[in-house]
């Protein structure tokens, strides 16, 4: 994989990551298509989600340095804010799945039949919340932890963590904005966390120097197009326009499973 093709995945990685859509999905179809060879696949994937990661560290600064201020404060035996607790109780699931079952999640992202079915069924999903009642109501403890089931499921390539958890958020009832927003911070420890796991991996036995220029390499580019698509389905969300994308996700999983 050269560094071009490495700065095309890493565009793709962060246009897909906010949107409804799938990124991981996304980057295994676009690597066929492109008859990428991602020797290091899935520590490429850690890379541009790690350049993701730090566009909602920016565009979510405010928040995030609350809930630094909050962490500090569990030191000095301060009471946590509710959304650091909500926060807390949505990245359990994804991460005991991602300790538990690391070795066959890893193995599903070279399946391109896998991510066409994964993408129909985002599809659904989205398409489903335009059944929904509009709401307007604060994220509770057990919004919190079915919206980390959903963060779980996401896993999986080819289902989209920001439109499954935004789905089932919306269909909890929580006001559009403000369950964007927590999908988007409720992504910062589970990346970070499946991060320092595969840098373990890699330090064990590290990678070629050219496989980590293509990993900076699609890292800083799916960090500058991050905070666009950020900036976008915040927009998105606020229009109204968010179940949409479904009709996006199921043709292209369709045509998936004839093509591919």
């Amino acid at each position: 994989m050269s560094p071009l093709i490495a700065a095309l995945l890493g565009l793709i990685q962060a246009l897909t990551e906010f949107l409804p859509v799938s990124s991981s999905g996304h980057l295994v179809l676009a690597s066929r298509l492109l008859n990428a060879r991602l020797e290091n696949g899935v520590a490429f994937e850690i890379a541009v989600h790690f350049g993701t990661l730090l566009s909602v560290t920016w565009l979510l600064r405010r928040e995030v340095w609350g809930l630094m201020k909050d962490l500090g404060g569990l030191l000095r035996k301060r009471r946590p804010s509710p959304t650091l607790l909500y926060l807390a109780l949505a990245s359990l699931p994804a991460g005991l799945l991602g300790v538990l079952f690391k070795d066959a999640l890893e193995a599903r992202f070279g399946d391109a039949r896998g991510v066409g079915v994964a993408l129909i069924v985002t599809g659904l999903l989205l398409l489903s919340t335009l059944l929904r009642r509009g709401g307007d109501r604060p994220i509770g403890a057990l919004d919190a932890l079915l919206i980390g089931f959903a963060q779980a499921f996401a896993i999986l390539p080819g289902v989209s963590r920001s439109g499954s958890t935004i789905a089932v958020a919306l269909h909890r009832g929580i006001e559009a904005e403000a369950a964007a927003r927590f999908s988007f911070l409720m992504s910062l420890p589970v990346v970070a966390g499946a991060t320092l796991l595969k840098a373990r991996d890699l330090l064990a036995a590290p990678p070629p120097a050219e496989a980590w220029l293509n990993l900076g390499v699609g890292a800083a580019v799916s960090f500058i197009a991050g905070i666009g698509a950020l900036w976008l389905l915040l927009g998105v969300v606020r229009r109204g326009w968010f179940a949409h994308f479904g009709w996006y996700c199921l043709p292209l999983g369709v045509l998936t499973l004839i093509l591919i």
